[in-house]
């Protein structure tokens, strides 16, 4: 299984480099292309911070907080991948890791990251909000291991309680 998730990892981290590619391609200006009747926006948007640009100008603090949970990432990773448990942890931290990879191999060979995926939403805030796949791939690995984390410490917590999801009581 965990070779599986690794490839299908792997294969999203390559997806999401060669969109990163042909985004930067296009030249500079050109008009944000529509999908989907307008609900997803392609765009060119180089982000030199953190999420939503925070700390741009601020090059060696985002390059080495990026560079160092990078590194706590593929540590946990590598724990993760030697484990016979924690399969739901291992494609968590792997959907974490090939995003991470693919936005610090923008911040160190181009020095920002590029975004280009976008939502037509009503509310302008949000509407400019720039998105690529490692982003997502970030945002819900983030959310599976928190799921994980918790279905495991409620399971925990009832096993000790002599409960189970069934019976909910001993």
């Amino acid at each position: 299984m965990k070779k599986w998730i690794t490839v299908i990892c792997g294969a999203l981290l390559g997806v999401d480099l060669f969109c990163k590619y042909r985004t930067e391609k296009k030249p500079d200006g050109v008009k944000e292309q529509e999908l989907l009747g307008g609900k997803i926006r392609i765009r060119k948007v180089h982000n030199h911070g953190f999420a939503l640009n925070m700390l741009s100008g601020e090059d060696r603090i985002v390059k080495g907080g990026s560079l160092a949970a990078g590194i706590l990432l593929l540590g946990y990773y590598i724990k993760l991948l030697f484990s016979k448990k924690g399969t739901w942890k291992f494609a968590a931290v792997s959907l974490m890791l090939s995003g991470a990879v693919s936005n610090l191999y923008d911040r160190f060979r181009r020095g920002y990251v590029v975004d280009y995926i976008g939502f037509g939403v009503p509310e302008p805030q949000i509407r400019k909000i720039t998105f690529n796949i490692g982003d997502f791939c970030l945002m819900a690995g983030a959310a599976a291991l928190a799921a994980a984390m918790t279905v495991r410490s409620v399971w925990k917590s009832m096993k000790k309680q002599g409960k189970t999801l069934l019976s909910g009581h001993k």
